[in-house]
């Protein structure tokens, strides 16, 4: 996937999206980031999570959540303008087991010039994890970049 590297907030549009690629998490990395940041029997053990709501190991959506995000912080799109964010609504509406493999996605959701600021700006993107197998969204979530100009 060819990702540009923007140059300004204002080569961000209502309604541009960014397809930044796929990944998956193995069982072991899913493992080590749950005995970390979330060590909840279903992230951790098959046996225990049997008697889960899930059933089965899932990757905790923290992990998720951070492998999207550091797609695309790590990737051109946002290298040269990024500023910080400030803000995040997350929702995951269905599981993702190790191994399954998402698409990531971002879209402009809003572009805001700053008043007072006239050098920077915030953008609300939109992140979109989508399991390549079924097309189930895994991971629907709305931050607040603020982005130089």
């Amino acid at each position: 996937m060819d990702v540009p590297r923007l140059r300004s907030l204002d080569d961000l549009h209502v309604g541009d999206a960014y397809e930044l690629g796929r990944l998956s998490l193995s069982l072991d990395e899913v493992v080590g980031f749950a005995r970390r940041f979330d060590p909840q029997p279903f992230h951790l053990d098959e046996e225990a999570a049997q008697d889960s709501i899930f059933g089965t190991v899932v990757v905790p959506g923290l992990h998720t959540l951070s492998a999207c995000f550091g797609m695309l912080m790590g990737g051109p799109l946002l290298r040269d303008i990024s500023l910080a964010g400030s803000a995040m609504e997350i929702r995951w509406p269905a599981p993702l087991r190790p191994g399954e493999e998402v698409n990531v996605r971002v879209e402009v959701v809003e572009v805001k010039r700053s008043r007072a600021r006239k050098d920077r700006g915030s953008a609300r993107l939109r992140y979109v994890a989508t399991r390549v197998e079924d097309g189930v969204i895994v991971l629907d979530a709305v931050g607040l970049h603020h982005l130089r100009r």
